[in-house]
């Protein structure tokens, strides 16, 4: 059964009461949403066009009577800053006052709501005796709370915390004298301020702006001292009307939480009018309690409950009458992800998180871009993953998406560490989509420069956004105007006193700032799902309620209230305390079920680091109350961890295809490149590893994406390596390098660091020359370590000398023979050789290796065995070998050296590669018969086969694999 909505019972009240005379009527409601809700109530009930009453929140109302504006938190708490370093005469930075000055100003709101006496309530009291003569119009309750405090305060030892708190303490009242009169002659205030001049001039008979004939109230309950006096300072002038929700449920039972301000508005603020108040034990109510183990569970279920709503009612559902809860607030974004089709209307009525936002993102990515950069000679330059970064943000892909795409290319292609501010301009296109490019890529120093700064990137941005009330593009015109915002008036503060800051410091306070900022989304807020936070429902009314995270902690929040103003102190002087905020949440919560006839609380049962699983007590209290039926429901997620399934690859038609373009049957295949491929030595080691590793490589063609390497690994160093040493020996190729040569190559230090440099530039910078100036931070360490290398492999090849180097990082090609049943298939083979010399008789094969290689391998057969690690240099260098084999025909000698450099230093080095305690194997041709057989097995097996490729059995092997992540 639907029960009639409280605004809906007041508006058939007032106008079968006063009818025309309401236009004559202020209405005040907690907020601006039940306005809403009420004008479309009381529009129903009438037949003709009719003037309507005055809808006001009581804010404006006090903004009126007092003339003063309300200011912005900012300039409010810049303002309590100047007052206190006129009286603490201190250093401190607003920056660092910043958390200070919230706590400051919430305490002196409070008082001020309360009408509390501040020169009493920063009194500091040394004698107790004092506190009955100065407090003698306080009860004697808050008297023994205020009693208790300063006997615990000046009893024991005093420390520095005391002596610092009890400084601080005296100052207070100053402070909240010289804040309030700064405020006085600019005609600004904070809200308890305002509170505390309205009830002021009401009671005193000198408010000016009483205009209507009746002030209707319409669902109040927690009044402060301020509100309570207005409202009797209008009863008495019988011009007040009041209007209570409650439940004679709560309000009956003098323990119940939920009824503790109604019981004392109802007695002190009488309301002529009497609804239906028993609700909340209606019997056609539902309650039920469902338990997630997740936040992403209960906003998908809240969609299912959502989905059986429509289900059950079909198209005459009138959503209007359906809210779901968010008591927090970071659920709003997965709840509209999960939110039905069928919900295609939905009104937000909520605040979301300014730091959730992708605007506040942006300003981070803006603001790691300015404290990396860097200032040279020849102008600023750019951390290459902050460029990167605004580059990839969606704000930045939906205006430059294709200028974006180019500089990052740039970057990974020049392995571009640092970014000058030219760079990203000169490459794009020219055009109105540089201006972008040239104000992003700008040096900032100080807080003024960067707001600027931060101003122009934004206006550039809202010029290409939607519409501020359009949903378009996910808010972007929303996210940006509220930073814009923000700006200006951090701006403005500053630039009041002419502060200026570093960067750094300038951006934890515009953080502390930004943190406290609600994007406040806007709708149809009468028609459609309603989706609020708990604080919008006040006064409304729904048949369908769904709340999510009904958890302690979060609602009601468990946090403690930061004040200066200690416990007791608060207690004493009638402050707002934890009981109170308790008690306020309880009505919330009781007062939006009560006329509700389905209600879900969805809490999360899962404990995380800032949410221990546990229900909310109000939840406990409908559990274990009698009178209320409520079903219980627990979701778990059903994890079984089963056996897992391997991933196996058939050889399909498509895969031999693929498979087909390495064979080379004949000679016409090589001329036609796009339908040829080759295989490299490294390709074989992959296989053995790993079947699977192979067919993701080198037949589906999955590569390690590019990146930019901002610091020096393995495989870098050994490319710098190799690209010296090469650079090295360039000169000599093709002739006797003698000892003496060596030598002297040694001694030239100069001609090393110059080769050095080249090599950073090709293999590292991707550049065509760099100074020596490039090298920074622990690169200077790696190009140490590097000349250290180069002088000991010069030194080792003196020892070796004389000898002619034939080929250096040449490319070797041939057509590898594959015999399998009487039938030969040719595999094209490539591969480039570090280093191809003769000594004597002898070709050699020299193989730099800077990881953790090893000359010494137990079998040739180890070498194919996949159910073993292996030994992957060895491998490799001896099917170099092969292939050197087939093209330098003439040599009956052959010879494999690993370079190793962990070995290097060690006084007996050896290159040669040999098996286990055996000696070095000095010809390749010892071996070979062996190693050929086998070579022969897994080409075989590789090409030739209709095995599938399959997953190694050996976990050790995919610590480091590329595709380990989907491959599992």
């Amino acid at each position: 059964m639907m029960m009639k909505a409280f605004l809906e019972q007041v508006a058939n009240c007032l106008h079968n009461t006063y009818g025309d005379e309401l236009q004559r009527y202020c209405i005040v409601f907690p907020n601006i949403r039940a306005g809403l809700f009420f004008k479309r109530y009381l529009a129903q009930l009438s037949d003709k066009p009719v003037w309507a009453p005055e809808f006001r929140s009581l804010n404006s109302l006090f903004e009126e009577i007092t003339g003063w504006t309300q200011a912005d938190r900012l300039s409010l708490i810049f303002e309590l800053f100047k007052a206190f370093k006129q009286h603490k005469q201190t250093n401190e930075s607003f920056e660092n006052f910043y958390f200070w000055g919230e706590m400051l100003l919430e305490d002196f709101d409070d008082a001020d709501k309360h009408l509390v006496d501040a020169r009493d309530l920063f009194r500091n009291v040394a004698d107790l005796k004092e506190i009955d003569r100065v407090f003698d119009y306080l009860s004697e309750q808050q008297k023994e709370a205020i009693r208790l405090f300063w006997q615990d305060f000046n009893g024991g030892n005093k420390g520095s915390f005391k002596d610092d708190f009890e400084t601080v303490w005296t100052l207070l009242f100053p402070i909240y004298e010289t804040f309030r009169n700064s405020l006085k002659e600019k005609s600004v205030a904070y809200e308890g301020m305002i509170q505390r001049e309205a009830a002021h001039l009401m009671r005193e008979g000198i408010a000016t702006h009483i205009h209507y004939e009746k002030y209707v109230f319409i669902g109040f309950n927690a009044l402060t001292k301020c509100e309570a006096r207005f409202f009797d300072s209008l009863k008495k002038l019988n011009k007040a009307i009041f209007f209570w929700d409650y439940d004679q449920y709560y309000l009956c039972n003098q323990w119940h939480e939920a009824g503790a301000f109604m019981r004392e508005n109802i007695q002190r603020f009488p309301s002529e009018w009497n609804f239906d108040t028993r609700n909340l034990e209606h019997p056609s109510k539902r309650i039920e309690i469902i338990s997630v183990p997740s936040d992403t569970g209960q906003t998908m279920l809240a969609g299912q409950l959502l989905e059986n709503i429509y289900a059950q009612d079909g198209e005459n559902i009138d959503w209007i009458r359906t809210v779901v809860v968010l008591t927090d607030e970071y659920l709003l974004l997965p709840m509209l992800s999960a939110l039905p089709e069928a919900a295609r209307d939905v009104n937000i009525t909520m605040g979301y998180p300014f730091t959730c936002s992708p605007a506040n993102s942006l300003f981070e990515r803006l603001a790691s871009l300015q404290q990396h950069s860097r200032l040279y000679a020849d102008g600023a330059r750019f951390f290459h993953q902050d460029v990167c970064m605004i580059l990839q943000h969606p704000y930045i892909q939906s205006i430059i998406p294709n200028e974006a795409a180019a500089i990052i290319k740039y970057i990974i292609e020049h392995n571009r560490i640092y970014v000058a501010a030219s760079t990203p301009a000169a490459i794009t296109r020219e055009g109105e989509e540089n201006r972008l490019l040239q104000d992003i890529f700008k040096r900032c120093t100080h807080a003024k420069e960067f707001t600027d700064y931060l101003l122009t990137i934004i206006s550039i941005m809202m010029d290409d956004a939607p519409a501020l009330s359009s949903n378009e593009d996910g808010g972007r015109g929303l996210y940006l105007y509220t930073l814009q915002t923000a700006l200006q008036r951090i701006r403005d503060v500053l630039a009041t006193d002419n502060i200026d800051m570093e960067i750094q410091v300038f951006c934890r306070l515009l953080r502390k700032v930004l943190a406290s900022l609600k994007i406040p989304f806007s709708g149809e807020p009468l028609r459609g799902l309603q989706l609020m936070g708990m604080l919008e429902t006040r006064s409304l009314d729904f048949d369908h309620v769904i709340i999510l995270s009904m958890n302690e902690g979060i609602f009601p929040k468990g946090s403690p209230h930061q004040s200066f103003i200690p416990y007791n102190l608060r207690k004493g002087f009638g402050l707002t305390t934890s009981e109170r905020n308790d008690a306020v949440n309880a009505y919330h919560f009781y007062r939006l079920i009560q006329r509700a006839t389905n209600v879900h609380l969805i809490c999360n049962s899962a404990a995380t680091d800032l949410n221990a699983g546990e229900m909310s007590r109000f939840i406990s209290q409908l559990i274990y109350e009698p009178v209320f039926k409520v079903q219980r429901r627990n979701f778990t997620f059903n994890i079984n961890i089963g056996s897992e399934i391997p991933i196996v690859k058939e050889r399909t038609d498509e895969v031999r295809q693929i498979l087909g373009m390495y064979l080379a049957e004949n000679s016409e295949s090589l001329s036609q490149p796009n339908q040829t491929k080759r295989l490299s030595p490294s390709a074989l080691n992959c296989y053995i590893d790993c079947p699977l590793r192979f067919y993701f490589r080198y037949v589906e063609g999955l590569k390690e994406k590019d990146e930019v390497t901002d610091e020096i690994d393995h495989s870098v160093f050994g490319k710098l390596l190799h690209k010296t040493m090469e650079l090295m020996y360039q000169p000599l190729l093709k002739t006797e390098i003698t000892p003496d040569i060596l030598a002297r190559l040694q001694k030239d230090q100069k001609n090393t660091q110059k080769n050095m440099l080249s090599a950073f530039a090709v293999e590292y910078f991707h550049a065509k020359q760099i100074t020596d100036a490039d090298i920074t931070g622990r690169n200077i360490i790696i190009r140490e370590v590097l000349l250290k290398y180069i002088r000991r492999i010069l030194e080792i090849d003196g020892n070796t000398a004389p000898f002619t180097i034939l080929s250096l990082e040449e490319p070797l090609r041939v057509r590898l023979p594959i015999r399998k049943d009487g039938q030969i298939s040719f595999l094209n083979m490539y591969g480039y050789i570090d280093r191809l010399d003769c000594v004597r008789d002898t070709l050699r094969i020299i193989d730099y290796k800077t990881g953790n290689a090893q000359c010494s391998f137990k079998s040739i057969a180890d070498l194919f065995d996949s159910s073993k690690t292996g030994n992957h240099a060895v491998m490799q260098t001896l099917t170099y070998s092969c292939m050197t084999r087939m093209v330098h025909d003439k040599y009956s000698r052959i010879c494999s050296g690993l370079y190793v450099m962990k070995d290097l230093f060690k006084e007996e080095f050896d290159p040669r590669i040999h098996i286990s305690r055996q000696p070095p194997i000095d010809n390749y041709f010892d071996v070979a018969d062996e190693f050929e057989t086998e070579l022969n097995r897994l080409l075989s097996e590789m090409f030739l086969s209709e095995e599938p490729f399959t997953q190694t059995e050996n976990r050790k092997k995919c610590a480091n694999c590329l595709y380990k992540d989907f491959c599992n």
